[in-house]
């Protein structure tokens, strides 16, 4: 009797406890700050691309909110030195939190990854510096993406994600910068190509905003 009382608000209570765990994964998963502090992991790739993230601020808009643009999250700046905060898909959607740091003559200074969460070992070696040096250097029209034929697709046998891994091989393999005489080929990770597209898109979004701040000065 004592245990048929006590078993619905015990199994209510897991229930509870099992969604409130959800709740607080998916908040974290997609949370973007927007009150235009400096959160640690911020302040870590800032020190990782400039050697200190002192002086840095997020810039506002005029509404006093935090400056944004197509892709970018957020803009910070010492005032000389600039990084764009980037969240970009990966293998995961949204699975990429980038820091691009911008010259001021436009240029990468370097990609630092605040957070990612494509699959550990294989979509997670795009964060190591063997990747992401490839990026320092590249400038607006030398990262543009040129237009490639549309690839034609094979018949193979594997699972969904390996088919679209292939496919996004194929069409990675043709990428290379999108004005005339650029020397820039994404060199993809193996077996991580859409984390490998993801960054590329990410400081592809870093650059543009860039043009944009500097075509409003």
């Amino acid at each position: 009797m004592f245990g048929e009382k006590i078993k619905p608000p015990l199994v209510l209570t897991l229930i509870c406890i099992i969604a409130c765990g959800l709740l607080v994964a998916a908040y974290e998963a997609t949370y973007v700050d927007s009150s235009g502090i400096i959160t640690d992991k911020l302040a870590a790739g800032l020190t990782e691309l400039y050697g200190s993230a002192d002086g840095f601020e997020m810039l506002k808009d005029q509404d006093g909110t935090v400056l944004t643009y197509d892709g970018v999250d957020s803009v910070i700046s010492d005032g000389s030195s600039i990084a764009f905060e980037v969240t970009a898909d990966g293998y995961s959607s949204g699975g990429l939190h980038l820091l691009v740091g911008v010259s001021g003559s436009g240029s990468v200074q370097g990609v630092s990854v605040i957070e990612i969460s494509d699959t550990p070992g294989i979509g997670t070696r795009v964060q190591n510096d063997s990747f992401l040096s490839q990026f320092r250097g590249t400038t607006p029209d030398s990262i543009k993406a040129q237009q490639t034929d549309t690839v034609k697709a094979k018949a193979v046998w594997g699972s969904h994600q390996e088919i679209v891994r292939l496919t996004m091989d194929a069409e990675l393999a043709k990428l290379d910068g999108g004005s005339s005489g650029s020397s820039f080929t994404l060199d993809a990770e193996t077996g991580a190509t859409l984390s490998s597209n993801g960054v590329y898109k990410g400081v592809q979004a870093a650059l543009a905003a860039y043009e944009s701040m500097k075509g409003g000065e």
